[in-house]
């Protein structure tokens, strides 16, 4: 059989909270096309099942976290056989993350992993949308594979940043990862494994083969739009990575990976407001980018100085 990938990230670009690299996955049953995947993006209202879209068209704020989350927990649901109610079982296996890291931050520590979920969208809504897409998915001779999640703490983001000196690196780091999830996941499947181009980079082969040295590669093309390779792994079918410029738009499992990513940088944002609305009464929430970064900084900075939080909290890049 063929399994379908896509990985994508949220929050490469603020200067708050996590980075979080995401992978969803589909098999194809015999006969089936992957043209059939990608067409999910263009049901209306999903056809009733769950929204497959880019997730900069899925969010557009708190207010649409019921929709977002809708996507994500009934995709989990599928793929596991049951809906996580809290953060840390959602979290569970995710890629290289310990509950250590985030209970060494007192913004995540007591309510990031025993938060309940769903947080806005509703139960029944999500289930009954969860059992629509997985009849749209076999009527396409499609089912819904699983997610990976690889988050990466503000901590663990700098030292990665400042081990390489480019922030691109923790990005690759865990997209070789989560490649290296799903061949171990997968092993008896030929896998296609779509990625969102990030930055201007066209030529992946170096870095593919440093992550995988024993890994045989052989470059398809690389031209602008695309990038594409295949390694043929021993005992095991071809292994097939395109890189695409927003393949979030294009590609079904990237447009999910995308969603899901959101989805838990925001549970991560949402753990990190409230503790320094605590602390720090009447301050407005931050999406963590840049510029609105600054200001809530000198919002919060009292209670920045006098715990020594700076160096744990702010990104380098």
């Amino acid at each position: 059989m063929t399994v379908v990938c896509g990985i994508d990230e949220a929050g490469y670009g603020p200067s708050l909270g996590p980075l979080v690299v995401a992978a969803s996955a589909f098999r194809l049953e015999p006969g089936a096309r992957e043209a059939a995947l990608h067409r999910l993006l263009q049901l209306k209202d999903a056809g009733g099942g769950l929204t497959i879209d880019d997730s900069k068209r899925v969010w557009s704020g708190p207010r649409s976290l019921a929709a977002l989350e809708t996507s994500v927990l009934g995709h989990v649901a599928l793929g596991r056989g049951v809906l996580p109610l809290r953060v840390a079982t959602l979290l569970h296996d995710a890629v290289d993350f310990a509950a250590e890291e985030v209970e060494e931050l007192p913004w995540y520590r007591e309510r990031l992993l025993p938060m309940r979920l769903p947080r806005r969208a509703g139960l029944a809504d999500l289930l009954a949308r969860a059992e629509r897409q997985a009849e749209l998915l076999a009527d396409r001779g499609l089912s819904f594979a699983g997610f990976a999640v690889a988050p990466v703490p503000e901590p663990r983001f700098n030292h990665v940043t400042r081990m390489h000196g480019s922030k691109a690196w923790p990005l690759f780091l865990c997209a070789a990862r989560l490649i290296d999830t799903l061949i171990a996941r997968f092993p008896k499947d030929e896998l296609v494994i779509h990625v969102d181009r990030q930055g201007g980079r066209v030529r992946y082969a170096d870095l593919l083969q440093g992550f995988f040295p024993l890994a045989p590669l052989a470059i398809v093309r690389e031209k602008p739009a695309e990038s594409s390779y295949r390694f043929d792994l021993p005992d095991r079918p071809p292994v097939h990575i395109q890189v695409h410029v927003r393949g979030d738009a294009t590609k079904a499992p990237v447009a999910l990976a995308s969603l899901l990513a959101k989805y838990v940088r925001e549970l991560f944002m949402e753990s990190l407001n409230a503790w320094f609305a605590e602390q720090a009464p009447g301050v407005r929430p931050t999406a963590g980018y840049p510029q609105d970064a600054q200001r809530w900084l000198r919002d919060v900075e009292a209670v920045v100085e006098r715990a020594a939080l700076r160096e744990r909290l702010v990104r380098i890049r």
